[in-house]
């Protein structure tokens, strides 16, 4: 699996945190890391499983945001991407899920009122300062399993 961007990454870069577990860095250039159907990071492309194929607009980034804004999260279409998007999704589920009832219960009290981007915290480490999506997240007022809800709700959609 590629490493989602904003992924905390360890001091020598060889290992990125899930959530729950540390996970090592796939080599860089490796074509085998991609998922079939995973699109670039620029959304133009789409892996096939041998070759990266001309992205044929079906998962682009403008669906995907119209979906999103449909579920009440805001995000523009040049942060939409649709790869990218389901590996955070993935990654904070995974992060979250890994929390007892009490954690989830304080998280979303935070979240709730628009304090995602404590996740972007150097001290928490969740995700990269700055993460669209978690910005995204902290400008509504939806929980933040209610917003991976909505999220995961979306990316569903826009296949």
């Amino acid at each position: 699996m590629a490493v989602p961007d904003g992924a905390q990454l360890s001091e020598d870069g060889k290992y990125w945190w899930d959530g729950a577990d540390w996970q090592p860095v796939p080599e860089e250039g490796a074509e085998s890391t991609a998922e079939v159907g995973q699109l670039s990071e620029d959304g133009q492309w789409q892996w096939d499983g041998s070759q990266w194929q001309p992205a044929d607009g079906s998962g682009g980034g403008g669906g995907l945001a119209d979906a999103l804004a449909a579920q009440g999260i805001e995000i523009s279409a040049d942060a939409a991407d649709a790869g990218y998007l389901q590996q955070m999704h993935e990654h904070l589920s995974n992060w979250y899920g890994g929390l007892d009832d009490k954690g989830k219960a304080i998280i979303d009290s935070l979240t709730k009122n628009g304090a995602d981007t404590i996740l972007a915290d150097p001290e928490v480490g969740v995700v990269g300062e700055g993460d669209p999506l978690i910005t995204a997240f902290a400008a509504n007022d939806k929980t933040l399993g209610e917003s991976l809800d909505a999220t995961g709700q979306a990316l569903q959609g826009a296949n």
